[in-house]
């Protein structure tokens, strides 16, 4: 888009179709070109660009964007941070933008929340940086990487900007009934399926992980990356997105992305009808360690009487797939849904285990001092 020979036209009624009086069009520009924002220029441009040397208008309103990948080289100084397009904008194509801004603001909204409770250590701010900052990176890089996917696409069409001979003969064959024009039609379709990087990319979506931070590793290898972005993989791992699976009790059907209730749970345990010992030790560290901690016992045999244990049913039998646990394990989600610490069975110390993970996670001091808690000065946990 650095050339003059490109753009959108947009109906913008009242009038709808070819009669509408008013239209919005898109055309690419060189940023170093003078006359961008000169009104008196553009018709005579506007006329070239459409082929219709006689048409009359008016220019309304200009407004300028300038295509650019952009990350900040930290999101913390003191007491500011920062987040959504002040630290990060990229190309609207995979329309990571504001899925990024938003999982910014959750990431560090839970993180300063509970420091101002006295639930967490200040240093644990530093982990949204340590966290955040990479996938700012990653997305950044993928909204351009996407957007420059579009010149792959423009020259198998046959629209390279300055090559008229080779665009000519292109259209031709595009439209040629022949073998070698129905070849043609097939190795376009192939480009244009390549763009599936920026319509179908579930894994960019959903599969970021926090290889840092807030999290405490099992010391697990995380599942393969498909380089293509495309396939998803659920995993309970820590640092990774906690899987949306369908579970129901008491005729409710929920989603494991919903068992954490914001406002009611700081964090949410999530075990089997072999856990009890596990829901135990969340029950006792809630009382005196500050932080409240939901459980839910998802059933793993289907002998299991759900009722009267309060388990959860595996609605659609997805649970079993993805939990990655052996009966008797368990697994502690952050307010955000990612999952920051696992055991993969069951232990001889559920209550000595899960408090040294919280301590870890929380960036608490070693010693549990009978409560995992501190006390508050000037809006800040020391």
């Amino acid at each position: 888009m650095v050339n003059f020979d490109c753009g959108a036209l947009v109906q913008m009624g009242p009038t709808w179709g070819r009669h509408s009086e008013e239209w919005t069009l898109h055309f690419g520009f060189p940023v170093t070109d003078s006359k961008r924002f000169d009104k008196e220029a553009l018709p005579a441009r506007i006329r070239q660009l459409l082929k219709l040397p006689d048409l009359e208008m008016e220019v309304l309103h200009i407004s300028h964007w300038v295509l650019d990948r952009v990350l900040a080289n930290k999101y913390r100084e003191g007491r500011v941070f920062i987040a959504g397009d002040a630290a990060h904008r990229r190309p609207p194509t995979t329309g990571l933008g504001l899925n990024t801004s938003i999982e910014d603001a959750k990431n560090i909204a839970w993180k300063l929340a509970f420091v101002l409770q006295g639930k967490a250590e200040p240093s644990i701010l530093d982990t949204y940086e340590t966290e955040r900052r990479p996938i700012g990176l990653r997305n950044c890089d993928w909204g351009l990487f996407t957007f420059s996917n579009m010149q792959v696409l423009q020259a198998a069409v046959g629209l390279i900007p300055g090559a008229e001979e080779y665009n000519r003969q292109r259209f031709v064959r595009i439209f040629e009934d022949s073998a070698y024009g129905r070849t043609t039609l097939n190795q376009i379709r192939r480009a244009i399926a390549t763009q599936d990087i920026e319509f179908s990319a579930h894994d960019l979506e959903l599969g970021f992980t926090y290889d840092e931070g807030a999290v405490v590793s099992d010391g697990t290898n995380p599942p393969p990356v498909d380089p293509a972005g495309q396939i998803y993989i659920p995993t309970t791992r820590p640092g990774h997105r906690l899987p949306h699976v369908w579970i129901e009790r008491d005729k409710n059907v929920v989603s494991t992305q919903d068992l954490i209730i914001p406002g009611k749970d700081d964090l949410f345990l999530i075990t089997d009808e072999d856990g009890s010992a596990w829901e135990d030790a969340a029950l006792k560290l809630s009382k005196i360690g500050g932080c409240r901690i939901g459980v839910a016992k998802i059933r793993s045999r289907p002998h299991s009487n759900a009722s009267s244990l309060g388990l959860y049913y595996d609605y659609q039998d997805q649970w079993s797939k993805v939990r990655e646990m052996r009966d008797g394990g368990a697994i502690l989600v952050r307010p955000d849904n990612f999952v920051a610490w696992r055991s993969l069975g069951p232990s001889k110390d559920p209550f000595n285990v899960l408090s040294k993970a919280l301590q870890k996670f929380l960036h608490k001091p070693s010693s549990l001092d009978g409560s995992l808690s501190g006390k508050v000065v000037n809006g800040l946990h020391s």
